[in-house]
């Protein structure tokens, strides 16, 4: 049991960066990130390809390759344990017990040469201690908890012989084997069909409410966040540019990646070959970033400013929204940034 207090968060990240070292030069994927996360709750992280979403939560697991550099300042805590300190076996008890992460592609995360029932019970046994036996009864235990139909039978197959859906499962299921507190889902319904989709997330979800766990939900999609997620936090560029509880921000949208991003959602009431609206241009290289914001070459409200300043993170006057942006676009700040823009000769 922790000594902790309990309104200690279950996990914080302080101005985390993660950059690797390449042959054009530093890659800065990650750029001073920061948030907390509570038990019982799921933050999710949104954003497009190469935003930084995945090195964030591997830099949280101390799951890098070689190359990579996290700079000094750089803090993660669990439940006030600093992670980033655990030296290799410390980082193997630590895994799977208190955190642990569903990997994007099951088909990568599983050993094709390896019956399930094998990569079930490994960690069980490593973890757990328990024997043989006991250790195939938690994996049964576990594939039904998962709503993988007859389990006795999947333990005995192969990756390659279970459909892409109940390989996800499988995955969950070693990732819950040990009760970790918290779980990390990357992109976990990629490449499946939506109705599996919605089977997966809403399995995390019960799942979560039932243990009691912290999760970080990583995704592309606002749509999947929407309806899974306590708060969202919006990753652009290696940095956050917005965060907010899920109600807050999808009613109260500030920054103009996320209205961006919002728009390109496709909805069902528009009518049949409608176009998608796609948000112009391309994202910035993390080996040469822009000295200003981060999304200002793509933005339709740019300024002179901000080609040339980094705006921080601002909070609105209750606090529990924070923006990163000069010119806002909610509505309390519509006629503010309208009488700025023309002002400053937006481009």
């Amino acid at each position: 049991m922790s000594d902790q207090a309990p309104s200690t968060p279950l996990l914080q990240v302080r101005d985390l960066s993660t950059w690797f070292k390449t042959p054009r030069g530093v890659l800065r994927a990650v750029d001073g990130v920061s948030f907390d996360l509570e038990r019982g709750r799921t933050l999710g992280i949104v954003g497009e390809s190469g935003s930084g979403k995945s090195v964030l939560v591997r830099t949280i697991m101390n799951l890098l390759s070689p190359n990579a550099v996290v700079p000094g300042g750089s803090e993660v805590l669990f439940d006030g344990r600093n992670v980033r300190a655990l030296d290799a076996i410390e980082s193997r008890h630590f895994w799977g017990t208190e955190m642990a992460m569903v990997f994007q592609d099951p088909m990568t995360s599983l050993n094709p040469v390896k019956r399930i029932g094998a990569q079930l019970t490994e960690s069980i046994r490593f973890h757990l201690k328990l024997d043989r036996k006991a250790a195939q009864e938690r994996a049964l235990e576990l594939l039904n908890q998962v709503g993988i139909p007859e389990p006795r039978k999947r333990l005995t197959q192969y990756p390659h012989e279970l459909s892409g859906g109940m390989r996800q499962r499988v995955v969950i299921a070693i990732a819950l084997s040990c009760s970790p507190r918290l779980l990390i889902a990357d992109e976990p319904t990629t490449a499946l069909d939506v109705t599996v989709q919605k089977q997966i997330l809403d399995l995390l979800d019960r799942i979560q409410a039932e243990t009691n766990m912290g999760m970080i939900l990583i995704t592309h999609d606002l749509g999947v966040v929407a309806g899974h997620a306590d708060d969202v936090a919006v990753m652009y560029g290696g940095q956050i540019v917005e965060k907010a509880a899920t109600a807050e921000l999808f009613g109260h949208v500030e920054h103009p990646y996320t209205e961006a991003l919002l728009a390109s959602i496709p909805r069902v009431e528009l009518a049949s070959h409608t176009r998608l609206q796609a948000i112009e241009g391309r994202p910035p290289d993390m080996v040469r970033p822009p000295t200003g914001c981060r999304f200002a070459e793509r933005c339709p409200y740019r300024t002179d400013r901000c080609e040339q300043d980094m705006p921080g993170l601002e909070v609105t006057d209750d606090g529990q929204h924070l923006f990163r942006c000069f010119f806002p676009v909610g509505p309390k700040h519509a006629q503010a940034n309208s009488a700025s823009t023309s002002i400053g000769g937006g481009n």
